[in-house]
């Protein structure tokens, strides 16, 4: 548990003294965040040998809504305590990006299914995370037309490595 809390721990104590947080650039290595008003996104990224492991946690701050990954890469969103969706993350490193391969099941308001490609890229000396939508049931983007997001980097590091991770 302590390993766990570590890296939070260190990266809110920076914030507290008005220090940004020390980060190096790792590649995808590491914790990434983004947020608003409403809500906070995490992702973590870590990497043995020539696999890659995503892991993505979603919380509103009126704890409302969440969704958790394992490194495994499934995912449960809940809504107000409710199961409203299920994810299930393939990670893979291809022409020198990282993507991952999303199918989403919303249980409600009525199930549905979403298949997703989202593509990676490292800017801004390692401290950016880009991810682009490529591909969304069977639509393709290019450019400026893909749906995209930007992440922070919070960490080298990341909480709770997977097994058989070098960290």
């Amino acid at each position: 548990m302590i390993r766990r809390l570590a890296p939070i721990a260190a990266v809110s104590a920076l914030a507290a003294c008005g220090l940004p947080p020390m980060v190096s650039d790792t590649g995808y290595l590491g914790t990434w965040s983004r947020g608003n008003d409403r809500n906070v996104s995490i992702v973590a990224i870590a990497r043995s040998g020539d696999r890659w492991w995503f892991r993505w946690t979603k919380r509103s701050f009126d704890g409302k809504l969440s969704v958790l990954c394992g490194w495994d890469g499934h995912c449960e969103e809940h809504l107000l305590g409710e199961l409203v969706a299920t994810y299930d993350i393939t990670t893979r490193y291809e022409d020198g990006k990282l993507c991952t391969d999303t199918i989403e099941k919303r249980l409600a308001p009525e199930p549905t299914t979403l298949q997703y490609t989202d593509v990676m890229e490292v800017t801004d000396g390692g401290r950016t995370l880009w991810n682009y939508t490529s591909d969304r049931n069977g639509e393709h983007y290019e450019g400026m037309a893909r749906p995209m997001r930007s992440f922070s980097k919070v960490a080298d590091a990341v909480v709770d490595p997977p097994a058989g991770s070098p960290e």
